[in-house]
C-alpha cells in the first residue's frame, strides 16, 4: 500500500509542478521581477515545498538521515536537471545562453552546502557547535547566509535588469492586473498540492526504507529526493520550451539555496538534539559531488563555450557523468 500512496503523491507532485513555468511566465511579463527572480525565488520556493514538507515531516518522526538525505540528493538531482534541460533546448550549451547572474546563486549554494559539510563534520566535536535550547549555532550561520543570498540577488537583478520579452496575447493585454491576480491564485493552489503530497511521501518513503533495507541515506537521496525534485524538472523543461531559459536555470539555482536552509529548518524540527550530531557522514558523498556539479555549471557560465557533443554541452555532459558516479558510489556504500 505505501508503494500505491508513494507513487500518487509523486504524481500529484508532477501534476501540481506542470503549470508552474507558464504562470511564471506570466508573471515575469507583467511584473518588474523578471525571468531570473521568477525562476530562482517565486518558482524555486513553490518547487522546493515538497522537499520542506519531506524533510520538516521526516525530522519530526525521528529520521534525519532521510531528511539531509532529500535536501542533499535534491540538490544533486536538481544540478542534473540542467543537463536534461540542456537536452530538451536543443544543439549548443544551455548555459552560454542564460545570464552570468547565475554565478551569484551557484556561489551561495556551495558556500551554503559547505557550512552545512562543516557542521556534521566538526559539531560532534563541540568546535564552535554553540546550541540555543537545541537549534545549533551553524542553522543560524545558514540561515543568516541565506538572507544575504536573496538581498544581494535582489539588487544584482535590479541595477542589471533583464529586457523582457513582449507577450502579445489579446487576453494577457486586456487584463494583465486581473491576470496577475489570477496566476497568483494558481501559484497558493498548486503549492498546497505540492505539501500535502510531500508530506505523504516522506511518510511512505521512511516505510519503504525500513522494508527494502537499503537505508534511509539511500531511499532519501535517490528514491524521494527524485520524487520531490520532479517539479523542478517540470517545470524548467516547460521554461525550457518557452524559451525562458534564464528562468529554468533560475529556478533550479534557487530550489538549491532554498534546500540548504531547509537544514536550517530541519534543524528546529528535530527536538532530539542538533541535528547535525544525529546524520550520518554518508551524505557527505552526496553533498561534495553537489559542490563538483556546481563547480562545472559555474565554469560553463563563466566561460560560455560553444563546443557540443550530440548536442550537449561539455559542462552538461560533465554534470550527466558525475551525478550517475555519485549514485553508483552511494548504493556501493549503502547498507
Amino acid at each position: 500500500m505505501e508503494y500505491f500512496l508513494f507513487f500518487i503523491s509523486a504524481l500529484m507532485v508532477v501534476l501540481a509542478g506542470t503549470r508552474l513555468a507558464a504562470y511564471g511566465d506570466i508573471l515575469a511579463t507583467h511584473t518588474t521581477l523578471g525571468y531570473t527572480l521568477v525562476g530562482g525565488v517565486l518558482i524555486a520556493t513553490v518547487t522546493s515545498l515538497p522537499e520542506i514538507s519531506s524533510s520538516v515531516s521526516a525530522a519530526m518522526i525521528g529520521s534525519p538521515d532521510l531528511a539531509f538525505g532529500n535536501v542533499y540528493g535534491s540538490n544533486a538531482f536538481n544540478v542534473m536537471i540542467i543537463a536534461i534541460a540542456d537536452i530538451a533546448q536543443g544543439p549548443g550549451s544551455l548555459l552560454r545562453m542564460v545570464r552570468e547572474s547565475h554565478i551569484l546563486s551557484s556561489m551561495f549554494g556551495i558556500m551554503m552546502t559547505v557550512i552545512s559539510i562543516l557542521a556534521i563534520v566538526i559539531a560532534p566535536y563541540e568546535i564552535f557547535e554553540i546550541t540555543i535550547g537545541w537549534v545549533s549555532s551553524f542553522s543560524l550561520i545558514i540561515m543568516i547566509t541565506y538572507v544575504a543570498a536573496m538581498t544581494l540577488m535582489v539588487r544584482y537583478e535590479n541595477k542589471h535588469p533583464m529586457i523582457k520579452k513582449q507577450n502579445d496575447s489579446s487576453d494577457e493585454t486586456k487584463e494583465p492586473d486581473n491576470l496577475v491576480l489570477r496566476t497568483v491564485v494558481k501559484f497558493i493552489a498548486m503549492a498546497i498540492i505540492i505539501v500535502i503530497s510531500g508530506i505523504q511521501l516522506s511518510v511512505n518513503a521512511d516505510i519503504i526504507a525500513e522494508n527494502t533495507g537499503l537505508g534511509q541515506t539511500f531511499i532519501g537521496t535517490l528514491l524521494i529526493a527524485g520524487a520531490t525534485s520532479l517539479p523542478e524538472l517540470v517545470a524548467s523543461i516547460a521554461a525550457i520550451r518557452i524559451g525562458a531559459y534564464d528562468m529554468a536555470v533560475g529556478n533550479v539555482l534557487g530550489s538549491n539555496l532554498l534546500n540548504i536552509f531547509i537544514i536550517a529548518i530541519t534543524d528546529f524540527s528535530y527536538l532530539q538534539g542538533s541535528v547535525y550530531m544525529a546524520v550520518s557522514h554518508q551524505h557527505l558523498l552526496t553533498a561534495m559531488t553537489t559542490i563538483l556539479l556546481s563547480g562545472i555549471v559555474v565554469i560553463g557560465l563563466f566561460y560560455r563555450s560553444k563546443r557540443s557533443f550530440m548536442t550537449m554541452g561539455w559542462d552538461s555532459i560533465l554534470v550527466l557523468s558525475g551525478y550517475f558516479i555519485m549514485v553508483y558510489m552511494l548504493f556501493k556504500t549503502s547498507g
